[in-house]
C-alpha cells in the first residue's frame, strides 16, 4: 500500500510539474503576441479603507448654544452626505443636521441641543462612521 500512495503522490508531482512548465510556455507565448499590440491595460488600485474623524469645538454647552463639529474623510468622495447621530437609549438617531464632504475631505457641520447631561455625537458618510465625542449641555 504504501508504494501505491508513494506513486501516487510523484505521479502528481510530475503532472503538475510538466502542467507548470507548460503554463511558462503559454505565458511567454502570450508576452510575445501581446508585445505589437499596444493598446493600454487598466490598472485596478487597492481600495482605500474609509475613515472620518470628529472634532467638537466645545466640551460643555449651554442649552441651545451652537456647538460646531468638524473633521477629515478618508476614502469618502466628494459631496457624500455626512449625518450627524445622537446617542438615545443606547441607539444611534439621526439628527436633524448634515453637511457635505468637500473638495479637501472635511467637512463642518454645527448642532444645537436642549438635552441637559451628556450628549454623545457621532458623524456617518458612506456607512462609515466617526468614533463618538461626548458634549456636555447645562441649563
Amino acid at each position: 500500500m504504501r508504494n501505491r500512495s508513494q506513486f501516487v503522490r510523484r505521479t502528481a508531482a510530475a503532472v503538475a510539474g510538466i502542467a507548470l512548465a507548460a503554463t511558462g510556455f503559454g505565458v511567454a507565448g502570450a508576452l510575445q503576441a501581446n508585445a505589437a499590440d499596444t493598446k493600454p491595460v487598466a490598472v485596478t488600485q487597492p481600495a482605500v479603507a474609509k475613515s472620518v474623524t470628529i472634532k467638537a469645538d466645545k466640551t460643555t454647552a449651554k442649552a441651545w448654544a451652537k456647538v460646531s463639529f468638524t473633521g477629515k474623510t478618508t476614502g469618502i468622495a466628494k459631496g457624500t452626505v455626512v449625518q450627524v447621530q445622537r446617542l438615545e437609549n443606547n441607539k444611534w438617531v439621526n439628527f436633524p443636521a448634515t453637511t457635505k464632504v468637500t473638495s479637501k475631505s472635511t467637512y463642518s457641520v454645527w448642532v444645537q441641543s436642549g438635552r441637559v447631561g451628556v450628549n454623545k455625537f457621532r458623524v456617518v458618510a458612506a456607512k462609515t462612521a466617526s468614533a463618538p465625542v461626548s458634549v456636555t449641555i447645562t441649563k
